[in-house]
């Protein structure tokens, strides 16, 4: 594994999914043994053999260094980590890729949200326009996913503003979903939430958003109210050490990791306080993808993990955070 980008984690109870987007391989599989479906990796230093737009782990470990460790990747028959979100064949002459976002498990099945970007051109790692976002039903035991799709669109909320990421956090309360995404106006990011019933969520028309203005949700995103400053991509976990919700993403260009509270997951959120500077290589003019990942806090909450990424195909780093 050369490196990759993403490293969401998903909460699936008896084990944790790892999605990744951008991920660059020089490996040699191993023989199949008793994991069936899963690679196991044995880097050598071959060329660069397998490029893919996003993968999957599935880890049963119970802490942040056995979930790293034990991560065990799903894998197409060659043995090789596959892509899980597979663009058509028009999609892929028409230069499409699939980035996985958050998502959350419902009777089995994960809700996985993901961008989807046009690459401009193959050889600039930045040249690349986004889309919008879709919805995809995953199958973790199998690899499996459908894409969720409206009048044969993938695009279930496009881009309205410059850049639009639907569904970078999932939170679960009741009978309810909230979704949260990330408008980009220039450099400016801002956070939006909706939130839909949980067993209409594969239903784009069911989604409703907190209003701009007044007390009545709206139907379009467009008409969302900013949750305040963020990143494209972030994540919100309920903290039982503060007894709030905990915002938590990295400004890429000052390398901060920053954290905003509220006593609601809708808000107001607090103003963004930085915590400190993120190690990184000397040679990243950005870091991004910070993400908390709850299942792994220890102490109540106090001592939480937050993973990022840095350009260049270096794989993701952590960093605990304590809380006071």
């Amino acid at each position: 594994m050369v490196g990759q980008d993403g490293g969401q984690s998903i909460d699936l109870g008896a084990s944790t999914l790892f999605v990744f987007s951008d991920t660059l391989l020089t490996v040699r599989p191993r023989p199949a043994g008793p994991d069936a479906g899963f690679a196991s990796l044995a880097v050598t230093s071959g060329e660069p053999c397998l490029f893919l737009a996003n993968c999957a782990a599935v880890s049963d470990g119970k802490d942040i260094d056995s979930g790293l460790d034990q991560m065990r990747y799903l894998s197409g028959p060659d043995g090789f980590p596959t892509e899980i979100l597979v663009p058509s064949a028009e999609e892929r002459a028409a230069n499409l890729r699939f980035w996985p976002g958050h998502g959350l498990v419902i009777d089995g099945t994960v809700y996985l949200y993901y961008v989807g970007v046009k690459i401009m051109d193959p050889a600039d790692a930045w040249a690349f326009r986004p889309l919008g976002s879709g919805l995809a039903a995953f199958d973790p035991a199998t690899g499996k996913a459908e894409r969720i799709h409206r009048e044969g669109d993938w695009c279930l909320w496009p881009s309205t503003a410059d850049d639009l990421h639907f569904g970078v956090q999932v939170i679960r309360r009741g009978d309810e979903v909230y979704v949260f995404g990330s408008l980009r106006n220039g450099l400016d990011h801002h956070g939006i939430v909706g939130r839909v019933p949980v067993d209409r969520i594969s239903d784009p028309e069911a989604y409703i958003y907190l209003p701009a203005e007044g007390t009545d949700w709206v139907r379009e995103e467009k008409h969302a109210r900013s949750l305040g400053p963020c990143a494209s991509d972030y994540s919100v976990t309920y903290n039982r050490h503060l007894g709030a919700y905990l915002m938590c993403y990295v400004d890429g260009l000052t390398k901060q990791l920053m954290i905003r509270v509220a006593d609601d997951p809708c808000g107001p959120y607090s103003a963004p306080h930085a915590v400190g500077r993120l190690p990184h290589h000397p040679s990243s003019e950005l870091i991004f993808l910070g993400f908390q990942h709850p299942q792994f806090t220890r102490d109540g909450g106090q001592r939480l993990y937050v993973t990022y990424c840095q350009p260049s195909f270096a794989m993701p780093s952590v960093v605990e955070l304590r809380l006071r």
